[in-house]
């Protein structure tokens, strides 16, 4: 496959044909930077699984490139793009499943950035991080990273950078029960998104648009929720129905998560029927990506349908995630 945006070529003739320059100029690291930009777009649009390979071959290219001679500030944002290529194969390599990879990128990404003298860089690589730590029930261990991430954003004045951490923050609160603090901290967050303006983001913070937000917030209140909160179901229904309207097949993934959980707000709000069209949806968006992330985050809405199985399209909902969870094809 070849993939958008990136040389036309296999990653054998990747690493035999091009030539280390003595000194490593501007061009070198726009190249670099274009090209973890293109991958980072079929991340988003297919799964982590669908381009991992090229990341990593790329990273013995960027490493080679640190080693040349180069002037600043050259230097500085050479190591910042080899901190983002990092930062991407950490999280292809946590959408494909190798969370020990993951974290082994994340700390090759944290030092880098830290040689570029890049916070802002450093609080996305904390925000990625912790959503690993999140991703598998480590709530504690989230809350610290994305503190971490606050204080880096902090250092760097990106209120983008602080605004992501916050959101996720919400997240984690809101998992926890605490209702009063993760409706802050959404709130802090959308007055900080309000306060980055139409700014040009770097390249790992553009996915987070009004659209993203919608989508926290859903998320946010689709926990609280299922935390003995059931007022909070109607509002999470509107912002990830708005979410869900905005995904383009550029965010696929983001879709498809956005699904699922807009899915289990109807289940909680007892729109069976309802809750059953989108979560059929949610499962057959989630074939098109070659992510492992899907069917992990299938398995709450498959609990909630397995709950209300006397209910026939929610009894098939389940049995239709289980088919899926249990292809080859995505694994």
């Amino acid at each position: 496959m070849v993939l958008p945006g990136v040389d036309a070529m296999t990653d054998a003739e990747f690493s035999l044909r091009q030539v280390l320059p003595e000194r490593a100029g501007m061009p070198e690291v726009e190249q670099l930077e274009t090209q973890t930009r293109a991958l980072r777009a079929v991340d988003y649009s297919s799964g982590g699984g669908m381009c991992r390979d090229a990341v990593l071959v790329r990273i013995h290219r960027a490493h080679e490139l640190l080693g040349a001679a180069a002037a600043e500030p050259v230097r500085s944002r050479l190591f910042s793009a080899v901190a983002d290529l990092h930062n991407l194969a950490a999280w292809t390599s946590f959408d494909s499943g190798h969370a020990g990879a993951a974290h082994h990128h994340l700390d090759l990404a944290l030092t880098l950035a830290a040689h570029g003298g890049n916070d802002e860089l450093a609080a996305n690589i904390r925000y990625r991080r912790g959503r690993i730590h999140l991703h598998h029930g480590a709530a504690d261990d989230a809350l610290a990273q994305f503190q971490h991430g606050r204080l880096a954003a902090r250092r760097s004045g990106s209120s983008l950078a602080a605004s992501i951490l916050s959101a996720n923050q919400a997240w984690v609160y809101a998992g926890k029960g605490d209702e009063q603090l993760a409706l802050e901290l959404l709130g802090r967050a959308a007055e900080e998104f309000e306060a980055a303006g139409p700014a040009e983001p770097p390249d790992w913070a553009r996915f987070f648009t009004e659209t993203d937000v919608a989508a926290m917030t859903g998320t946010v209140r689709t926990e609280l929720a299922l935390r003995g909160r059931p007022r909070h179901a109607r509002t999470a229904i509107a912002a990830l129905t708005d979410a869900v309207g905005h995904y383009g097949p550029n965010m696929a993934r983001s879709r498809s998560f956005c699904l699922a959980m807009l899915a289990h707000a109807h289940l909680l709000d007892g729109e069976l029927e309802r809750g059953a069209e989108i979560g059929t949806e949610a499962v057959d968006a989630a074939e098109t990506l070659k992510s492992v992330r899907t069917k992990d985050r299938l398995r709450p809405l498959k609990l909630a349908a397995q709950q209300r199985r006397d209910h026939p399209a929610v009894r098939a909902l389940a049995e239709h995630i289980t088919a899926f969870a249990l292809s080859s094809a995505h694994v």
